[in-house]
């Protein structure tokens, strides 16, 4: 059994403890707990939960964070938490603390997985040591790069990708696109396709379908859209449009002929629409550079351990480097 360390897996909905090991090359996950982040002041109070409860007494700590992370500190993009190692280090006496963007995590659990944790969303040959992209939409939109550096080690460039612009491209998305940047100014892919963005575009939807807008789980959204509902059903689509044209334009501009591999609650919960065809052209056709993503693969990973994974994975890497 490795040295072990706490891990985790800070959203802007919840936040997913776990103490971690690498043992014969793997990654084991133990004592794992999901936590409302409403119910909790700061991250030191849910950590100091986690820790108290289930009597965790360990030195070391990496956490994914939903945010930027700059010196080891960060503000969380869709909550008003801002996290500090060193602050931690010295409230809970921990030898270590690493801060990771938490779509660093996400990526870096990649090469940890078997086949098994994935769907196919558009098959294709990913060809070996081309970056990937691995990106998606939950109550944000997490985006990173994956580079192999040979000998089974991983590089990740992190950045905020999922706060690129949305391009429109029919009528209805043009009509939508407008009247969000009426209410937001500035319209990312992330104000579509994520959770935080919902409300903003359901409103929307609802002003072009001249219906009063009501408040609405994405649940019933998708029940209403399935019932034959066409302002819902066309709702989804354009999120999962969303989804395929970015990270589509991700893959142009990385190079990414490794690979995308999709996450984030949002994305599994609308994977049959990313693989309609008008989706998978949001991805393929590039106008001259078409043939360039022709056999691009796109893969969906189901794991919702997959960041504890990544950043132990990260750190245990980091360490020996």
């Amino acid at each position: 059994m490795g040295e072990q360390m706490i891990v985790g897996d800070v959203g802007g909905t919840n936040v997913r403890f776990a103490v971690a090991s690498k043992c014969d090359g793997k990654v084991e996950i133990e004592k794992f707990v999901k936590l409302p982040g409403d119910n909790f002041e700061a991250f030191d109070r849910a950590l100091a939960s986690y820790i108290e409860t289930e009597g965790v007494n360990v030195r070391r700590a990496c956490f994914a964070m939903a945010g930027p992370v700059k010196n080891e500190e960060v503000f969380l993009t869709n909550r008003q938490w801002h996290v500090a190692s060193e602050r931690l280090k010295a409230m809970f006496s921990f030898d270590d603390v690493r801060l990771i963007n938490d779509f660093t995590a996400m990526a870096r659990s990649v090469p940890e997985h078997d086949s098994s944790s994935f769907e196919e969303v558009l098959s294709g040959t990913a060809l070996p040591g081309y970056p990937m992209i691995v990106a998606g939409p939950g109550t944000g939109f997490g985006v990173a790069t994956l580079l192999p550096t040979g000998q089974g080690t991983w590089r990740v460039m992190a950045g905020e990708g999922g706060h690129i612009a949305f391009s429109p491209r029919d009528e209805l998305e043009f009509d939508i696109a407008s009247i969000l940047v009426r209410e937001q100014g500035y319209v990312s892919n992330e104000i579509v396709a994520s959770g935080m963005g919902l409300e903003h575009v359901h409103k929307a939807f609802c002003e072009v379908f001249k219906r009063p807008y009501e408040e609405i789980c994405p649940q019933a959204m998708r029940e209403r859209a399935d019932a034959g509902d066409e302002m819902f059903d066309k709702l989804i689509a354009m999120r999962a449009n969303a989804v395929m044209g970015a990270v589509g334009d991700l893959a142009l501009a990385n190079g990414a002929l490794g690979g995308i591999i999709l996450a984030g609650g949002v994305t599994e919960r609308i994977v049959d629409y990313l693989k309609c065809p008008e989706a998978i052209s949001r991805f393929r056709d590039r106008g001259p550079m078409s043939d360039y993503l022709a056999d691009c693969p796109i893969q969906l990973m189901h794991d919702p351990e997959a960041p504890l994974i990544g950043a132990a994975a990260y750190y245990a890497q980091e360490r020996l480097s």
